[in-house]
């Protein structure tokens, strides 16, 4: 109805215009996602009758090709991604220091998200030219003359023809430009309806795709590279699977002492390294106190007051949960504890770690 999209897409699967224009509206829910990506098509797609795109005919008559701007986009939004809160010097504030935060509405994953999309379809968008055949060459006198002679009869000579070398199968190349549009959309997904994706699931993601491509060459196209990617992808996909708490946080070793109820957080988070969370020296009166932590990869370490009311839960995807002397170790651990004390002050704590270890004692020794 707009610029021809929903009526584009419908005509090339073969489904009715209405239902893809009932998608884009009902995208719109998501942050105006439905806009976005019906505006992403008009610029993207060729109109019929077409072989190049909008945006792509632009840049043509600028002499950008699609590899050029594919590389423009990642340099552009690497460079978004390491000056976003990152310190500049300056006078602005007194301090000799200028902060520079984040695009309003949009952190970094996003930009990410929106960067893998735009490569991958730049990969499925790009075509394999025909190598020119080359000139036939001039007719000369001499042959002219020959031609004019009757032939003799003669033994014929057998001479070996050498084969054509196949043309180079685009196949590998589509299926790697699909992988990065689906885990970019999927992350763009994430982001903008505040789904939780886990690490096992774009892994999931990207093998489904390749799959789908060996089973396609099965019938057209060459692409035996797709194995080999699959065999070295399979064992990080199984790691992933395992990592299940949240990606948020920094790397590193963290120590946090909380000594009053108002610097005590709801969450903590760590990417990855060692997290201490140290309750021992909170002076509060009485309440409960619920406090939500997690590691993705590495050690959860929580020490708790002697003779404090505790409610725990712990989930580890793999690796060991120590709690107050009891271990447990394996994949998939899930576990609750209980004690009660005459103490005013309760704690429920969930605590969360996708590979390493969760320890919770009440003892500083050695921490």
């Amino acid at each position: 109805m707009l610029g021809g999209v929903a009526g584009g897409l419908g005509d090339y699967f073969n489904v009715d215009p209405l239902l893809i224009r009932i998608a884009f509206v009902g995208l719109m829910i998501f942050g105006g996602a439905g806009l976005v990506l019906y505006v992403v098509g008009w610029l993207l797609i060729p109109a019929d009758g077409e072989n190049v795109s909008n945006i792509e005919g632009f840049f043509r008559r600028l002499g950008l090709t699609s590899q050029r701007l594919a590389w423009i986009a990642l340099a552009f939004v690497v460079f978004i991604v390491v000056i976003a809160g990152a310190p500049v010097g300056g006078p602005l504030d007194g301090s000799g220091t200028v902060f520079i935060g984040p695009l309003p509405g949009v952190n970094q994953w996003t930009l990410w998200a929106v960067a893998i999309i735009v490569v991958g379809i730049v990969m499925l968008r790009r075509r394999e030219s025909p190598a020119p055949a080359p000139p036939a060459p001039p007719a000369t006198p001499a042959m002219t003359a020959e031609a004019t002679i009757p032939a003799q009869p003669s033994t014929p000579a057998v001479t070996a023809v050498k084969a054509a070398p196949r043309p180079r199968s685009p196949l590998a190349l589509y299926t790697y430009g699909a992988i990065l549009l689906s885990i970019g959309l999927l992350a763009l997904a994430s982001q903008m309806a505040d789904v939780s994706v886990s690490p096992g699931q774009f892994f999931g993601t990207a093998l489904a795709v390749l799959g789908i491509g060996l089973v396609v060459g099965a019938w057209w196209g060459r692409a035996r590279i797709l194995i080999l990617v699959a065999f070295l992808l399979a064992p990080m996909a199984i790691v992933a699977s395992f990592i299940t708490a949240p990606l948020a946080g920094g790397i590193g070793d963290h120590r946090y002492t909380p000594v009053t109820a108002a610097e005590v957080r709801d969450e903590y988070r760590s990417l990855g390294g060692r997290l201490i969370l140290d309750l021992t020296d909170l002076k509060t009166g009485p309440r409960t106190i619920h406090i939500s932590v997690s590691v993705a990869v590495g050690q959860l370490v929580v020490i708790l007051p002697e003779n404090a009311t505790v409610e725990l839960r712990t989930r580890v995807g793999a690796g060991d949960s120590v709690v107050l002397g009891s271990q447990d170790v394996g994949t998939s651990l899930d576990s609750s504890y209980v004690r009660h004390h005459f103490n005013p002050i309760s704690y429920i704590l969930d605590l969360e770690m996708g590979i390493g270890q969760v320890f919770v004692t009440d003892s500083r020794i050695n921490w």
